[in-house]
């Protein structure tokens, strides 16, 4: 008996549809076309800060803004199942993260106009420092995503 082949195309959108399934089961979370997010009865988009605003599908009051999506998406989940704790906790590691990212750019920026070096040696411990600050806070809000949505 001759194996059947399927067209590469078939399979692949075979497998493309099984993997949407097992996402949707794991992550009950709809991409709009916009960009913004759907998750349960919240939405997440972005404002006119250019960061991501949590409202109640169908209202225009922001629960609250966030500068990073996936704390946005935590925030939700979060909030939708009234863990306080858990929400503040990552509006803290938003804005930590944030923070240290910032001073991080603007170290970055400064240190290029340093012109002694005592200056440059001082930028550049802050910038070493903000660097590690921020890869550590990414670390934190990427494991709490992961367990959050997993």
């Amino acid at each position: 008996m001759k194996k059947q082949n399927k067209p590469k195309t078939a399979v692949i959108k075979e497998l493309a549809s099984q993997f949407e399934a097992e996402l949707n089961k794991s992550m009950p979370v709809t991409v709009r076309k916009d960009g913004s997010l759907l998750y349960k009865n919240y939405v997440i988009k972005q404002n006119n800060n250019n960061n991501w605003a949590l409202y109640y599908n169908g209202s225009n009051e922001s629960i609250d803004e966030f500068y990073l999506r996936t704390c946005a998406l935590m925030g939700a989940k979060a909030y939708q199942n009234t863990d306080l704790t858990r929400y503040f906790e990552i509006k803290r590691l938003d804005n930590k993260y944030w923070a240290s990212y910032s001073d991080n750019q603007v170290y970055r920026k400064n240190i290029k106009t340093a012109k002694d070096s005592e200056r440059f040696m001082i930028l550049l411990n802050k910038l070493e420092d903000s660097e590690t600050q921020s890869a550590y806070f990414k670390e934190t809000i990427s494991r709490m995503f992961k367990w959050s949505f997993v």
